[in-house]
């Protein structure tokens, strides 16, 4: 199903994670382009440091205030995990990119995924979206990936991310297939969690594909901002400039 420029605008979360000093009139700017003549985007991903600005520029909006937590490592300790959490729900964050500790769970260490997970999700008290960051492409075998899915899902993370865009994999067709495995499994339940596919999606095409990927395993009804999203920085602008060039 062709998906019109308004529906891909709304699936996206507009993202910019660089954080130096004075770097407010780039999250203005940021802020400002989440807001196109066809729709506003989902959400915009910024550094923790900038999320109480980006909440008071998109106070009258839908837009949604997203950042990320544990990034991009995935090594921080509970207590960095805690203190980075109460900073950002203090300035008003909406939704959390975690990074899940899948360098320690890839080395054995399950416990460790098991209590970050369950502590984010007692800290939040689901008043915050949870987007999981896999790092799927630092995960060798599709079957670890499905492992790693449904083990995430089973504790009720709102959303399967594939990738934080920091290492040399990012989202690729197969690790959203895995990601797809998981879904699937819980379509007909009430807590079908979504999926982000992000790292490397730049292009309007590489976009559409994926959407029909998905489209193809969850249906239509999956394709909608509540269960996908794409996480991108220059992803919004390939499609304004296709739509202008019709």
């Amino acid at each position: 199903m062709k998906h019109s420029i308004a529906e891909r605008i709304g699936l996206l979360d507009l993202t910019r994670l660089e954080a130096v000093q004075g770097d407010e009139a780039a999250v203005e700017t940021l802020c400002a382009k989440a807001r196109t003549r066809h729709g506003d985007v989902a959400a915009v991903c910024i550094h923790p440091a900038y999320v109480a600005r980006a909440v008071n520029l998109l106070r009258e909006t839908p837009i949604a205030v997203a950042t990320v937590i544990n990034f991009p490592s995935g090594n921080h300790s509970l207590q960095e995990v805690h203190a980075e959490l109460e900073s950002v729900v203090t300035a008003g964050a909406q939704e959390v990119d975690v990074v899940v500790p899948y360098k320690a769970w890839l080395a054995g260490d399950t416990l460790l995924l098991f209590k970050m997970v369950e502590a984010i999700q007692h800290w939040l008290d689901h008043k915050i979206r949870i987007k999981a960051i896999l790092e799927t492409g630092m995960i060798p075998a599709a079957s670890m990936r499905q492992k790693l899915a449904r083990e995430l899902a089973a504790r009720g993370v709102d959303f399967l991310k594939t990738s934080t865009g920091k290492t040399a994999v990012g989202a690729t067709p197969e690790a959203v297939a895995d990601l797809l495995v998981v879904t699937k499994e819980y379509a007909h339940s009430q807590q079908v969690p979504g999926i982000k596919v992000a790292g490397g999606v730049r292009t309007g095409e590489q976009m559409d594909a994926y959407i029909a990927q998905i489209e193809a395993v969850m249906g239509t009804t999956f394709i909608t901002p509540r269960t996908l999203r794409f996480g991108a920085s220059s992803l919004l602008d390939d499609l304004l400039s296709q739509e202008a060039a019709l």
